[in-house]
């Protein structure tokens, strides 16, 4: 099981690396580079300025907000399975850290956009993966207590 897990969470760094860094589904207009510090600014400027009309522009803003917190799911499975690290606010803590060093990364390499919203995505993503591990370790255990039985 231990080797599962840490194959689990390699697989889901190297993952993590190259959809951050690496994938080019970035948008085709150019940036400016600058980095947002005004949490939902530009997710309710996108979601205003969305043509209803083009199903492209539609499917990356979704894929944007939804993408970034599903990302981070598996962020929390991994601390708590290979790290057995326990508590939500040290997850969302370690989340916020290293979504932070992500944005912080992709602005001095000019990669993507620096943008707060990511890290509150994130983060969320996080917390829900937290509570998903606690379901399914839940659902896991009762399941092993009634078949004792």
């Amino acid at each position: 099981m231990k080797i599962f897990k840490f194959i689990f969470s390699f697989s889901y760094l190297v993952f993590l690396n190259y959809i951050v860094f690496f994938a080019r589904r970035r948008r085709s207009f150019h940036y400016n580079y600058k980095v947002n510090y005004l949490p939902l600014k530009n997710l309710v400027h996108t979601f205003r300025t969305l043509n209803l009309q083009e199903k492209a522009e539609i499917n990356n803003f979704y894929m944007n907000l939804f993408g970034n917190v599903i990302l981070f799911i598996p962020f929390a499975f991994m601390l708590l399975a290979l790290f057995r690290i326990t508590k939500l606010n040290t997850i969302v803590l370690i989340a916020l850290l290293v979504s932070t060093f992500i944005e912080i990364t992709q602005y001095f390499f000019q990669i993507g956009l620096a943008d707060i919203d990511d890290i509150i995505l994130n983060s969320l993503g996080a917390i829900i993966g937290f509570y998903l591990y606690k379901l399914f370790s839940q659902m896991t255990v009762g399941r092993v207590i009634s078949q004792a039985n």
